[in-house]
């Protein structure tokens, strides 16, 4: 029997991948999986595990010989759970990969891609610890940051070695796909070395090594602020993404992207609130296109509303109180979402 060289990825699925991000990563992975079922050596050797992190982790997929390998379909939640992710990884490490002993050749060391956006929202020390006191070492853990709010620091903590995708788009993203898969093939011809993807750093990336010693210092400042909303009309969710200017000192409107049906499936998670007076008053609902705004007094979420032709009165689409509606007196505030 050929010796296996298991390859896991650990996905973030939290909101912040909402719209092209994860609907990149998803043609991504798909490119990835069809590449290597197409390369003769990959197909003897390479065996592939998908496994996302919201507000839980999940095993997409266990082990699986890369010709059996399905593309994965990843779902939105709420949260970035990696130390749960972690839990999850040294699990399956345990469980699926063949240590060597004096008597056989057990598997390759196994490669390990870890895909963020964030900073997690679960305790991940605890997860680290428990992973990096397994002996011998149990895999190759490399980890890209994507975007401006990504905890590198914590990273450098997780990874052998982490990188920042400095623009999360469709094409940084298909980029850092093709890279990966061609160090994944180079892997198995020599899969006795470990794999050094910052010596195979390609110019023309919009990626750079993060020094492990001295990663960029975590402000924790939030530039993004995330809120949910649902459509009166429609039932629909969806997500309005602002970034906070400190040249107006207040949040600008950067896009909206729908939720699925399911997204709350795993509950809620919520960041601190912030003062209505600090965002922008009217935001076309992406729904309806109303540009009014209303808050739940019960449950605290918002929705849109036809200010030209309010209600007297409605039930909340999200908790189902009965409300009557009334203006605010002074500021109030919204509760954000983690992101």
């Amino acid at each position: 029997m050929l010796r296996r060289l298991p390859v896991y990825f650990l996905l973030d699925c939290s909101e912040s991948m909402a719209g092209e991000p994860l609907d990149s990563v998803t043609t991504g992975l798909f490119k990835t999986v069809a590449t290597l079922k197409k390369d003769p050596h990959a197909l003897e050797t390479v065996y592939v595990s998908f496994i996302s992190f919201a507000t839980k982790a999940k095993l997409i997929a266990p082990l699986t010989e890369v010709s059996e390998v399905e593309p994965p379909t990843l779902a939105l939640r709420p949260g970035t759970s990696l130390g749960a992710a972690l839990d999850l990884l040294r699990e399956r490490l345990q469980k699926e990969v063949v240590h060597t002993t004096k008597e056989t050749k057990g598997d390759w060391r196994p490669l390990v891609f870890i895909l963020t956006d964030g900073q997690p929202t679960d305790d991940w020390r605890k997860a680290l610890n428990d992973l990096r006191s397994v002996k011998p070492s149990l895999a190759h853990i490399y980890a890209f940051g994507c975007g401006d709010e990504v905890d590198f620091e914590t990273l450098a903590q997780i990874a052998d070695v982490s990188f920042q995708v400095q623009a999360l788009t469709q094409d940084s993203l298909a980029k850092l796909f093709v890279w990966l898969t061609a160090s994944i093939q180079k892997s198995v011809v020599s899969p006795d070395m470990a794999l050094t993807l910052e010596k195979t750093l390609p110019k023309d990336m919009n990626l750079r090594l993060i020094d492990r010693d001295k990663p960029p210092k975590f402000q924790n400042l939030r530039p993004l602020l995330y809120i949910h909303g649902i459509c009166l009309k429609e039932k629909g969710h969806f997500l309005l993404k602002f970034r906070f200017s400190s040249q107006r000192g207040f949040y600008l409107f950067e896009k909206s992207d729908l939720l699925p049906e399911d997204f709350f499936e795993d509950g809620a998670m919520k960041s601190p609130p912030v003062e209505a007076e600090m965002i922008p008053s009217e935001i076309d609902c992406p729904y309806c296109h109303n540009s009014g705004w209303g808050k739940c007094g019960f449950c605290g979420h918002i929705f849109c509303l036809n200010l030209e032709n309010p209600p007297p009165e409605l039930t909340c689409p999200f908790c189902q109180s009965r409300l009557r509606l009334a203006e605010s007196e002074g500021s109030f505030s919204i509760d954000g979402s983690v992101g």
